[in-house]
């Protein structure tokens, strides 16, 4: 199967082209690129790594043209290749991330912002331009600087692919807050035997460059511990079949502490007699000492917002619905049902007791459950409206309802501010329509620079779904549709689709004119 070109759809088929067809295709498409500006530079260092990725591969024993066609040998060189090439584009991926961030500073200084400004939304715009979250695009940035300008040699072991993209990142996420000079220091120790990180995992090398770095500057130890305090957080991803991981992180003394008291809790409850397993009675522990619930002291209530049909609280087609968690997403319905009638899934009851008389921590919570009217065919919820700048409670959740994450493309943040697409100080009214949810971050860098953010509405086959366009001062872009609350429904089968009508006879052929276009 050969690389696909624009407009090439033989790799979708399944045909193949002879390679030479291909490579001249590919001369031709790039004999037509413009001589001025970067691109034919790009091109011609992509050709020239994939050349070199494919015909010097590092990780197989032969390299794809020594290889016979059709062996499992040659398939494994082609994915080493393609490995290869990865690295190699990794690398100049770096490279332009630093180069967008210096050239979008100068812009800034150019324009008189005020230079501890200047250059301070380069993230949020190379995140719209590389379609990834601006807190992802923070990292990645961060890691693209240090390794283009404090690590040479690691910066050229990952473009000729004899480091793996994944070994790299790890090297420079473990130099997080690390000088130049201990930077520097990891390089050269790099460059002595490039082969001491062959083998190891992101793991083992993330832990060996933060030993370096700790035996390098021990008096900082203090420092460091410091900042990494500050950066503890908690955070949570939805799983499928309405499950979650909360991840924590900790102080390493809070954690064990924690540990131990999840731990001694489950110890308690299985000599009790409960019959779930050690894992689950150590989550049920967590989520009771949390929220004040069977197994802990009683404490404050906690309101979760669900947003669930009639259809499935009153009705019998719980297993066909979904509901919606604030904060979560999608999840079957019959999971807050059941749970809502003290049968959560999961549990197992001790033969001799009943559903009624099972307690279960899930059991005592408390939600406000409420029926939001959505659009029948764009799924979007009605609009309420308000005359006041900030936006009234119960529109403001509604919006928090509706927008579930932050609003900017491509950012899953969770939402911390309430804003104006259309600004209230140029007349924009607070209204559910001109409203979105946002992060702090992106609320914030909104206003740097000329952003252009509007309503638009989307290409999507239900009527009426609408969008929020995004534009950076330079030119990146995205859209972020407006988050259906209801699941789409799933297309029709065959069996049940609706016939189709037999296409029109073809009309005869028409004799040329002189004044037709010539055909393209």
């Amino acid at each position: 199967m050969e690389p696909q070109l624009p407009g090439d759809d033989s790799t979708r088929s399944g045909n193949s082209l002879p390679a030479g067809d291909v490579l001249a295709r590919a001369l031709e498409h790039a004999s037509r690129l413009p001589d001025s500006g970067a691109v034919s530079n790009i091109v011609g260092e992509i050709i020239a790594r994939a050349l070199a990725a494919f015909t010097a591969t590092v990780s197989v024993l032969d390299p794809v043209p020594d290889t016979q066609p059709g062996s499992p040998q040659e398939a494994l060189a082609v994915l080493a290749g393609i490995e290869q090439l990865r690295a190699g584009i990794a690398a100049l991926d770096a490279t332009w991330q630093v180069a967008a961030e210096d050239r979008i500073r100068e812009a800034d200084a150019a324009r008189d912002v005020r230079e501890r400004d200047q250059g301070r939304a380069a993230a949020n715009e190379v995140a719209l331009a590389r379609r990834t979250s601006p807190s992802s695009s923070s990292m990645s940035l961060a890691c693209a600087r240090r390794l283009v300008a404090q690590m040479p040699t690691t910066y050229q072991q990952l473009a000729q692919g004899r480091l793996p993209e994944r070994s790299v990142h790890a090297i420079t996420r473990a130099l997080d807050n690390a000088d130049p000079a201990t930077c520097a220091r990891i390089d050269r120790w790099i460059q002595e035997d490039p082969t001491r990180l062959d083998g190891l995992g992101t793991r083992r090398t993330g832990q060996l460059v933060r030993e370096m770095s700790h035996a390098l500057h021990p008096g900082d130890s203090r420092a460091r511990a410091e900042r990494a305090a500050r950066k503890r957080n908690v955070t949570m991803v939805p799983l499928g079949d309405g499950m979650a991981r909360i991840s924590a992180t900790l102080r390493a003394l809070d954690a064990a502490a924690v540990m131990k008291s999840l731990t001694t809790g489950a110890e308690a409850r299985r000599a009790a007699g409960a019959r779930d397993s050690f894992g689950a009675l150590q989550a049920d522990q967590l989520v009771a000492a949390v929220t004040g619930g069977t197994y802990a002291a009683p404490g404050t209530r906690h309101d979760v917002g669900i947003v669930i049909t009639d259809r499935a609280l009153l009705g019998g087609a719980a297993d066909a619905e979904f509901a919606r968690i604030e904060g979560y997403g999608a999840l079957p319905a019959h999971i807050v049902t059941d749970t809502m009638c003290g049968r959560p899934p999961g549990s197992i009851i001790p033969a001799n007791r009943t559903w009624r008389q099972h307690e279960h921590a899930d059991a005592a919570s408390t939600a406000v459950f409420r029926r939001l009217y959505t659009h029948p065919v764009s799924g979007e919820l009605v609009a309420m409206e308000s005359t006041a700048r900030a936006f009234p409670v119960g529109l403001a959740r509604m919006i928090r309802w509706r927008d579930q994450t932050c609003r900017t493309p491509w950012c899953n943040a969770r939402i911390r501010h309430l804003d104006h697409i259309d600004p209230h100080a140029r007349g924009g009214p607070t209204s559910f329509g001109n409203g979105q949810g946002l992060c702090a971050r992106c609320n914030y860098l909104k206003e740097h620079g000329h952003w252009v953010v509007q309503r638009a509405t989307t290409t999507s086959p239900a009527a009426g779904a609408t969008a929020i366009t995004w534009r950076s001062p330079h030119g990146a872009q995205g859209t972020s549709p407006t988050p259906r609350s209801e699941p789409a429904p799933p297309p029709a089968s065959k069996a049940h689709a609706p016939p189709q009508p037999d296409p029109p006879p073809p009309a005869p052929p028409t004799p040329p004119h002189a004044f037709d276009d010539p055909p393209f």
